[in-house]
């Protein structure tokens, strides 16, 4: 039972009780963040000298001894997961002296402030393998701005393009995440400390120092909207939904481009299995998982959502969103690390994607503008020469290698009445998919050029998002940096006064 029930309730935890009050807050990540605060708290309860000398004294003795014992160990050994600061500290001191600790706290701004810690740096963890996610596919995409294969739309062949342009394609929202979960970072990042139930302190605590020592970037406005309101956690959640809602379709493309059929891939043996009757069988097993956990995601999403209808006072989202959490942050680094494997390392099947490029006519289109850019006709009437021409090609399998010229001079003067004169050149031209690709050279284009002018731009952002990543990481150390200082200088000055 938690110490402070005891006076009021009587009765012992049942098992149930137990588990939603303390045991799905007991992550490592969560406990360290409560111990920061703790820590903060005697730091500034000693410099403010608000709290008597020998109750700091002990309190300060009391942290020592927990970071010695290991504080994830020590804190995971405590019944209550919110107050084991106290619980532990009330081993060590009287609670004339113990107590002090919680002046200016409430069980929802204890939590809140340490999950706000939580959350940012699970932010940022996922971010930094994202980034990495995202160079490893400008890289491979780099490799490949001129591999060529068809572009697809119903799952049936629309224009060619090349596996490069294809790559940057998921780039391009991969950016877009990433701004999300900047926004989400700074609303997560804000500090809860002096909100106490919700409707701030009574007391004179320097609450710029405590923001300074725990790497918080801004101040609260509303106590009780820092501590009732967790929007914050939903917009990461929805971040996350989004970006692996966007993997999970490049895990379904590769999974089918691993097929016999398509054989455009090929996942090294690391990252697949086979089948336990079907031998032959050579299974990109990562691919399901990057494609499954988006549906994981998102259904956490909605269950998130759901949490918070509620009235406003309500706090089991406190307890539920942030236990759900680390799953999904968990979930989404190996995803993230599993598809960058993947890229790494597939061997692409260059020769294959090219003959499907080339034999399905995809090069439609591109006769349909030679029809307008060299003779003059609107687009929809080269479109309507071409739609006919396919009852006589496409319907029957016939590829673009066997068509001669006759057949388009055919298909132009039955639907306008007119001759164009075409000639094998021009029909070797028109039929050869990575000339279609070059045409496609004015802006967001599949051309090669326009891909390298969209990868040297890309690498650009990374470059500034890193920044982002490594300013926030080394404010939060500068002030790791901070609180290690300031509570050594606590040690020697309580250690002097004991020793004089």
């Amino acid at each position: 039972m938690s110490f402070f029930w005891q006076g009021r309730i009587g009765e012992k935890p049942s098992d149930l009780l137990k588990h939603y009050y303390a045991e799905t807050m007991r992550e490592p990540l969560f406990l360290e963040a409560l111990h920061q605060w703790d820590k903060a708290q005697v730091i500034v309860l000693g410099e403010q000298g608000i709290a008597p000398a020998e109750a700091v004294a002990c309190l300060v003795k009391a942290v020592a001894e927990m970071e010695k014992e290991g504080v994830i160990e020590a804190r995971k050994a405590l019944w209550n997961v919110i107050h084991g600061g106290e619980e532990y500290m009330r081993k060590h001191c009287e609670e004339e002296k113990s107590g002090w600790l919680h002046l200016g706290r409430s069980s929802p701004s204890i939590r809140v402030v340490a999950s706000r810690i939580a959350f940012r740096n699970l932010q940022l963890q996922i971010i930094a393998t994202a980034l990495d996610l995202r160079t490893k596919m400008i890289d491979v995409a780099e490799q490949h701005v001129e591999t060529l294969m068809p572009g697809y739309s119903y799952i049936q062949h629309i224009e060619p393009t090349t596996f490069g342009h294809y790559l940057m394609s998921f780039v391009e929202p991969l950016e877009r995440d990433f701004k999300r979960f900047m926004s989400a970072y700074a609303n997560t990042n804000i500090s809860a400390v002096g909100t106490g139930a919700a409707y701030g302190i009574e007391f004179a605590l320097d609450l710029e120092r405590f923001d300074e020592l725990l790497g918080f970037d801004a101040a609260p406005w509303n106590a009780r909207d820092s501590i009732r309101n967790y929007d914050y956690m939903l917009e990461t959640y929805m971040a996350l939904a989004l970006m692996h809602s966007t993997l999970g379709r490049i895990g379904m493309d590769f999974l089918i481009w691993h097929s016999a059929e398509f054989d455009f891939i090929r996942l090294p043996g690391r990252l697949s299995i086979t089948s336990s009757i079907s031998p032959q069988m050579r299974i990109p097993y990562v691919l399901e998982f990057v494609h499954g956990t988006s549906g994981l995601i998102t259904g956490r999403l909605m269950e998130a959502l759901a949490i918070t209808k509620t009235a406003s006072d309500q706090l089991e989202m406190a307890t539920m969103l942030p236990a759900e959490f680390w799953k999904c942050a968990d979930e989404s680094r190996r995803a993230m690390g599993a598809l960058t494997d993947a890229l790494a390392d597939m061997t692409v099947n260059k020769e294959r994607m090219a003959q499907c490029a080339n034999d399905h006519w995809s090069q439609a289109s591109t006769v349909v503008g030679y029809l307008v850019k060299e003779h003059g006709m609107s687009y929809r009437t080269g479109h309507q020469i071409l739609a006919h021409m396919m009852h006589t090609v496409a319907d029957q399998n016939i590829p673009p290698s066997q068509v001669s010229p006759d057949v388009l001079e055919n298909a132009v003067q039955e639907y306008t009445g007119r001759k164009i004169g075409v000639t094998r050149e021009v029909l070797e031209r028109l039929f050869d998919a990575m000339h279609c690709v070059r045409e496609r050279k004015y802006r967001a284009g599949a051309a090669p050029e326009r891909v390298h002018e969209h990868i040297a731009a890309a690498r650009a952002n990374v470059a500034e998002d890193r920044k982002f990543v490594v300013s926030a990481v080394g404010r939060i150390e500068a002030a790791g940096h901070k609180m290690t200082s300031a509570f050594a200088a606590l040690q020697k000055r309580y250690e002097r006064s004991t020793a004089a």
